[in-house]
This record gives C-alpha cells, sequence and structure tokens, in this order.
C-alpha cells in the first residue's frame, strides 16, 4: 500500500474513531437509553460468551474502541476477542474453533485487510460452517468498503458510516436468536444464491509486456478468494497450466508475411513499370525520389498495424480455447474462468449441475454422445458465458424457457441461443 492510500485509511479510522468517542463522551443519556431499551440476553448451554468478533489486526484501534463502548453500555456482555482471550499454548485453530463454538453469535468487521487475511477468511468460512451446524447468527460489519467473502455475500451488512449504526448493532447482537427474522441477520443459504458472482480478477505476470503474446498466469498457489471453494489445489493449477500452454499460432505468423510480401511484389511489378513510363516523360523524377522513400514504409506499417490487430484477436481466440478446457476441470468447483483480454481472467461462481444433467436428458444418460456434447460446449462456451456473467450482461435476457439461474442465464440456455445464431462449431 502506498504512503498516500495508508495515510487516507489511517485518517478515515481516525474519523470514525474520534465519533465513538465523541458518542461516548457526549451522548451518556444516549447511551443510557439504549441500555434500558435492550437487555443482555442469558448464556445457555455450553456457551460461554455472547459474541466472538472477528477483525483483522489492522482493525484492531476502531474494534477496540466500539468493545469499549458496548461493554461500558452493558456490563454484563461477554465479547470475545482473538487477542485476549485466546488460551495460551494452544494452536490458533484450536483457539478459534473453541471460540467460535463458545459464543452465541459471530460478528464480523469487514475491511480490505479482514478479506485479504488469511487467518480472518479461515474464521469466515469456519463461523459459516458452525453456522450451518448449530444455527449460530453471523453479523457482517462494513468498516470499509471490500468485496464480501463467498460465503458472506448473501448476507446484508450494517455500515458504521449508519448515524443509528450502534442502536442496530445492539439490537442485532442482544436479540434472542430463536427470534431472529429474515431482516439482516440470515442463515447460510443455499449455493444457488451465489450463481453469477465474480470471484476473482486475475492479471498475467507479463501483463505490462506490448509485445502481442499469450498472457501467462501463475500456478503455484490458488488465491485466497477461491480457497473457499477450490479445495483441490491441484485442479486450480492444471486449469492454469491449460491456459499458459496456449500453443502460439506460428503456421498463420509465416503465411501472412508471405502474403504481405506477395502484395508488395504484385504492386512493384503492376504499376511500377507505367509510373517509371510517366515519369520518364514528364521529367518528374527530380521530385518524386522523397514522396517516393515515404510510400513502401507508409504501405508497410499499415501492414503490420492490421497484422498486429489479427494476431491480437487470435491470441484471445486461442486463449479463449484454451479456458474453455480449464472449465472441464474447474466446473467441477462450481467455479467458471473467463479470458477477457490476454492478459486478464475473471473466475465466477457457476454451478453447472442442472444444465450438465440437462445435456444427460437431451443426449441420452451417461452416454459417449451426451459427455462428448458436453466437453463440446463448455470448450467453446464456457469462457465467454464466465465473462458474460462477470459484466452482468447477456446478449438477450429475455430466455426461454426458464433456467437453471436464478436472475440470469443458465449456461445450457446461452448454449442453446449461440446455436440459435448458427455458432455451434
Amino acid at each position: 500500500m502506498s504512503s498516500a492510500s495508508s495515510s487516507q485509511v489511517q485518517e478515515e479510522i481516525r474519523k470514525k474513531m474520534e465519533n465513538f468517542q465523541t458518542s461516548e463522551n457526549g451522548d451518556s443519556s444516549s447511551r443510557s437509553s439504549v441500555s434500558h431499551f435492550f437487555s443482555v440476553p442469558k448464556l445457555t448451554g455450553t456457551d460461554m460468551y455472547h459474541v466472538f468478533i472477528s477483525f483483522s489486526g489492522a482493525d484492531s484501534a476502531w474494534v477496540h474502541q466500539l468493545i469499549r463502548k458496548l461493554e461500558a453500555t452493558f456490563p454484563s456482555l461477554i465479547i470475545c476477542t482473538h487477542d485476549r482471550d485466546f488460551t495460551a499454548g494452544k494452536t490458533i485453530i484450536e483457539n478459534m474453533t473453541e471460540c467460535i463454538q463458545s459464543s452465541q453469535k459471530i460478528m464480523m468487521v469487514l475491511s480490505p485487510d479482514f478479506v485479504h487475511s488469511r487467518w480472518c477468511l479461515f474464521e469466515a468460512n469456519l463461523s459459516m460452517f458452525q453456522d450451518c451446524m448449530s444455527h449460530k447468527v453471523i453479523v457482517p460489519v462494513m468498516l470499509k468498503p471490500c468485496p464480501m467473502p463467498l460465503y458472506l455475500s448473501h448476507l446484508t451488512y450494517l455500515e458504521v458510516e449508519d448515524e443509528q449504526f450502534f442502536e442496530k448493532l445492539c439490537n442485532k447482537l442482544l436479540r434472542n436468536n430463536a427470534k431472529e427474522t429474515e431482516d439482516v441477520l440470515v442463515h447460510f443459504q443455499s449455493s444457488i444464491l451465489y450463481g453469477g458472482k465474480q470471484l476473482l480478477s486475475l492479471a498475467a505476470v507479463n501483463e505490462n509486456d506490448e509485445d502481442v503474446s499469450n498472457g501467462v498466469f501463475s500456478e503455484t498457489c490458488v488465491p485466497d478468494s477461491l480457497k473457499a471453494v477450490v479445495k483441490d489445489p491441484e485442479i486450480f493449477k492444471k486449469a492454469i497450466r491449460l491456459i499458459n500452454d496456449t500453443p502460439t499460432d506460428f503456421l498463420n505468423s509465416k503465411w501472412i508475411y508471405i502474403c504481405i510480401a506477395i502484395c508488395l511484389i504484385l504492386i512493384i511489378c503492376l504499376f511500377l513499370p507505367a509510373f517509371m513510363s510517366v515519369c520518364v516523360t514528364q521529367n518528374w523524377f527530380p521530385y518524386l525520389h522523397l514522396p517516393m522513400s515515404f510510400i513502401p514504409v507508409g504501405f508497410a506499417s499499415y501492414k503490420m498495424e492490421y497484422w498486429k490487430k489479427f494476431r491480437l484477436e487470435k491470441v484471445i481466440q486461442n486463449m479463449s480455447r484454451s479456458t474453455g478446457e480449464a472449465n472441464l476441470h474447474l466446473a467441477e468447483t462450481s467455479v467458471l474462468a473467463g479470458c477477457s483480454s490476454k492478459s486478464s481472467l475473471v473466475f465466477v461462481f457457476a454451478s453447472l449441475k442442472e444444465c450438465k444433467e440437462l445435456f444427460q436428458i437431451t443426449f441420452g444418460r451417461d452416454t459417449d454422445l451426451a459427455k462428448c456434447m458436453w466437453e463440446k460446449a463448455i470448450t467453446n462456451y464456457s469462457s465467454d458465458y464466465a465473462n458474460c456473467m462477470a459484466k452482468k450482461h447477456f446478449p438477450r435476457s429475455d430466455p426461454q424457457p426458464p433456467g437453471h439461474l436464478v436472475n440470469g442465464i443458465c449456461f445450457c440456455q446461452y448454449v442453446a441461443m449461440q446455436i440459435t445464431q448458427g455458432n455451434w462449431p
């Protein structure tokens, strides 16, 4: 992070801390009314804490300011955080597991530092697992704008900038779990809610290379934003390797240069004799040596620019097909990659289970034809489909009949549209 952006973040946190400090020091009557309106629920069963707060260390100053305000307002409220309640001698994973299991609710303070922190993402995934098992309530709090982690994307968050943030937070933290409604705090939902969400935009390691060549992407490890769905790192590495191994079309390159050379020779052979005859007759030679020197240069420059554009289109076309082949592996993890340019890939969440089942029904269950048609569709269309999902724009917005994706066009609908337009290979 640059010093300028770092100072902006620090200034933003300072202002938010000042707001809390002002609220604490200058509005005790308001805090008293909040305390009177809400009551701290009793701990039951194996619960030891009312709330476990998950946050990044970079946001600790703001979080502890909030904790002091909560504990001053509700003295009986028991809050758990990693920096003061983890047991010495135990691993971080053991401490996180025990604290989340022993808390009635989980509050997550979202910020760019939280999203990019591997431990915080692990806490997010672990808490969602606990939510599924024991129906714990999760309270997302947006401290600084950032993309929502996948397993939190169906939740509505509380905004710190809201003038009634503290009252709303108290309402959500102190309500009885049994009385929770479908407003801000909802439990884990079906993965269909994540359909079409962009998970990652991956830049090529040679993105600044001006040469018209295939993009090369890092395959060393699975990016954090994909770890929640791509459990096997070998699947990701195999997919990226297929894209990196996109064949370079040397044959086309050779023939283009040959065609340019032939065109130049034909132009010279057809027009030069007649032009030279006119020049001899009119005695133009003293005036033509300079403009004549620019003609071949300009023509060659035009042809090279045309060839560069053509070559770039060919590179992206080849990379899109390689990305489709990579999606044969990624699709098993409900992820699709799209080649948006020679130096950039997008990854979206796309469950194709129902679409694949439709191919099975159409072409015969467990037949070689069904398998062949499915692989052909994935290879040729999945990259463009992923790009459409990432841009939230499809060539048609009213497909018939209804498909398998909520508020969007599912993959089998997209393939059907391509067939209708005569694009089936």
